[in-house]
């Protein structure tokens, strides 16, 4: 018996002094910030970093809060002291002081993928959590093991998701303590989503409601460029097994995995309602070979209420070419699927196309119609929005009567026909001339 024992304790030191070895070559954390949301707060951030999602379609987003939300123009526009409009603010954080992220629907709802995609889970999709109870290659909260003299991690969150003060891209990176906490700031009523009923425990299956077996084991950033490199997701390098088990080292060949696909950038800036529009997205982990089974992505549309569901015209694992349709004015999420497994949410706005059909005159009245007018804001410019009427170059004065979605009516004693009437609207402008017989 005391011969067993001292074989064990033997094996128990040569399994540490492996560990030790192994975690002492590594980089230190934090892990790699390529890919989803930095690990940083939202008073990290700053407008390059919340421009590298929201790149499309910003000011067509914030110019729908108009009608709908009760915005004026002025509250970004500011009127000049002569006239004209002075530049407006482009910072995000100016106005928006908190993040806007987690006070959505979904977000209170704990319905995370929503936005996040297959790298996260819903607490409610009945998805795997493991029942038995933790074993020595469940990974902990924390770590389960640290080297005394590096005090490298292992076997635990900790081993990649640890604060560093060096920023990255501006943004310094903090613990999962402090970007959990930040998620719902002051809601105690949100503090059992983590925590036991004694407020202090924190327990892996707890996390595992939101941090799937799945979802943890599918995470890879760029895995066609990354395979066999340390610290790039979950499944890259053997020691990336490690650094969540700790006690189980993964052979050196890491299996084939049906890896998450993501999303870096969409071409078009704005689409224009009721027009086609051809579209590049590119990404990493678009198209996947897994068991000789090529599987590849689908464009997905979501409006808030159905979903569009698209197929390339061509696909890479790097580049999606999609004809995106004709669709209505207003906000929606874009986001690719393969297998399943869904990449995160991208703004895509779809702003009204302005367009005149006919501009005519009689007598003090000129009427212009079209469609894409939508609404007067209810504000007075002379300068921003509305009906202008030149003639030979000059701006004669006009008086707004009626403004709709197709069909402006203004008063403009000096105008004739041939005469250039132009419309500008929060979404665009166009222009025609003057038609018509002028009455008295």
């Amino acid at each position: 018996m005391k011969r067993q024992r001292i074989l064990y304790g033997l094996t128990i030191l040569i399994v540490v002094l492996s560990i030790s070895i192994a975690l002492a070559i590594i980089p230190p954390p934090p892990a790699n910030q390529n890919m989803g949301i930095y690990d940083t707060m939202y008073e990290g951030f700053a407008e390059d970093e919340c421009r590298a999602c929201h790149s499309s379609g910003v000011p067509d987003t914030h110019h729908m809060l108009v009608p709908n939300e009760g915005y004026n123009c002025t509250d970004c526009h500011k009127l000049g002291p002569t006239g004209g409009i002075d530049t407006p603010i482009r910072d995000c954080l100016v106005c928006h002081n908190a993040s806007p992220h987690h006070t959505a629907d979904e977000a209170l709802a704990r319905h995370c993928s929503h936005c996040h995609g297959s790298l996260v889970d819903d607490y409610d999709d009945e998805h795997y959590i493991p029942t038995y109870a933790a074993s020595l290659i469940t990974p902990d909260t924390s770590y389960t093991w640290i080297n005394g003299t590096t005090n490298t991690k292992g076997g635990g969150c900790e081993a990649c998701h640890e604060a560093n003060t060096t920023p990255v891209s501006g943004a310094a990176i903090y613990d999962n303590y402090q970007t959990h906490h930040s998620i719902w700031p002051g809601d105690n009523n949100m503090c059992g989503v983590c925590h036991d009923v004694t407020g202090t425990n924190v327990s892996m299956r707890k996390c595992e409601d939101c941090h799937g077996v799945k979802s943890l084991h599918n995470i890879q950033y760029d895995y066609a460029a990354t395979e066999g490199e340390l610290g790039y997701g979950h499944i890259g390098d053997s020691w990336d097994c490690m650094g969540c088990h700790s006690w189980f080292e993964a052979s050196s060949t890491v299996p084939e995995r049906l890896v998450t696909p993501n999303i870096h950038s969409v071409s078009s800036d704005k689409l224009v309602a009721g027009a086609k529009t051809v579209m590049t997205i590119t990404g990493s982990n678009l198209e996947t070979t897994m068991d000789g089974i090529d599987y590849t992505s689908e464009v997905v549309i979501d409006d808030g209420i159905t979903n569009i569901t698209l197929i390339p015209d061509s696909i890479t694992g790097s580049e999606i070419v999609v004809a995106v349709p004709g669709m209505r004015k207003g906000n929606y999420g874009l986001c690719v699927v393969k297998g399943g497994l869904k990449s995160k949410l991208v703004p895509l706005v779809v702003a009204p196309k302005v367009s005149i059909d006919s501009a005519t005159i009689r007598g003090d009245l000129v009427t212009v119609r079209g469609s894409g007018f939508c609404d007067e804001s209810g504000e007075s410019y002379s300068e921003l929005l509305g009906v202008t009427i030149a003639c030979e170059g000059n701006d004669l004065e006009t008086s707004m009567v009626s403004w709709d979605d197709t069909r402006i009516v203004v008063e403009c004693p000096s105008a004739t026909v041939g005469d250039m009437a132009t419309v500008t609207t929060l979404y665009g402008s166009d222009s025609a001339t003057i038609a018509g017989s002028r009455r008295r």
